[in-house]
């Protein structure tokens, strides 16, 4: 996949919002057994991960199944789900430990492959390290700054692993998160995820995940930063 990048004040962003499903979409292939009847995934509501698998499935003619908690008012990705013909399975008392039983009584036959959560794996950790490089390649340099969002902690991982001397701020959004590595730094976002980003910019962001990372690196605001807009 082509890979986009945008100039906006002090950052060179990855428009990866212009790939329907966002950066999954570019290894999620390499994750699935090809054999299978379909993709299982258990998703508390909001991560991107389950709308990229979505929309590979819909692309590839595979079933998609998300378990994910029965909500009042659904997340907007989960209703993503059903635009892309997923099968959603909505869950009473969906704690992780909930989805993760369903979704194995669910696969009792084994016909479908059940995926970790956030596709937290080395094939996606190479992946995106890979992109990294060739990202630093059509840059010309490698950011001393890269800015993230930081939910399974996939993508920051991804991210140590292509660079060689870039400083890493992953801002965390959601869940508890913790990595130590001298080129790291880790912010917790303030607010929690259903708090939705104000910010005004002239692009797509996700306004519950990647663009409380733009307000941060904006604010830092220094020169010639580097962020990976997911989606």
């Amino acid at each position: 996949m082509e890979i986009h990048l945008t100039n906006y004040k002090n950052l060179t962003i990855l428009r990866d919002d212009l790939i329907e499903g966002g950066s999954k979409m570019r290894f999620i292939h390499k994750l699935l057994e090809p054999n299978k009847k379909g993709y299982i995934y258990c998703s508390m509501g909001y991560g991107a991960f389950q709308v990229a698998l979505s929309v590979w499935c819909k692309q590839n003619n595979k079933k998609c199944v998300i378990f994910t908690p029965d909500k009042k008012l659904l997340d907007k990705n989960t209703l993503k789900l059903y635009e892309n013909g997923a099968d959603v399975k909505l869950i009473k008392y969906g704690y992780t430990s909930v989805l993760n039983k369903r979704a194995k009584d669910f696969n009792i036959n084994n016909d479908y492959q059940i995926l970790h959560f956030g596709a937290n794996c080395e094939i996606a950790i190479h992946s995106i390290s890979d992109i990294m490089k060739q990202i630093i390649e059509k840059l010309g340099y490698e950011p001393k700054n890269i800015y993230c969002a930081v939910g399974s902690g996939t993508l920051l991982s991804g991210i140590l692993k292509g660079t060689k001397k870039s400083i890493i701020h992953g801002i965390i959004i959601g869940k508890k998160f913790n990595i130590e590595h001298e080129r790291i730094k880790l912010y917790k976002y303030p607010k929690p995820f259903s708090y939705e980003s104000k910010l005004n910019i002239p692009f797509n962001s996700n306004k519950n995940y990647d663009r409380k990372v733009l307000e941060i690196a904006l604010k830092n605001n220094i020169p010639k930063s580097f962020f990976w807009n997911v989606n």
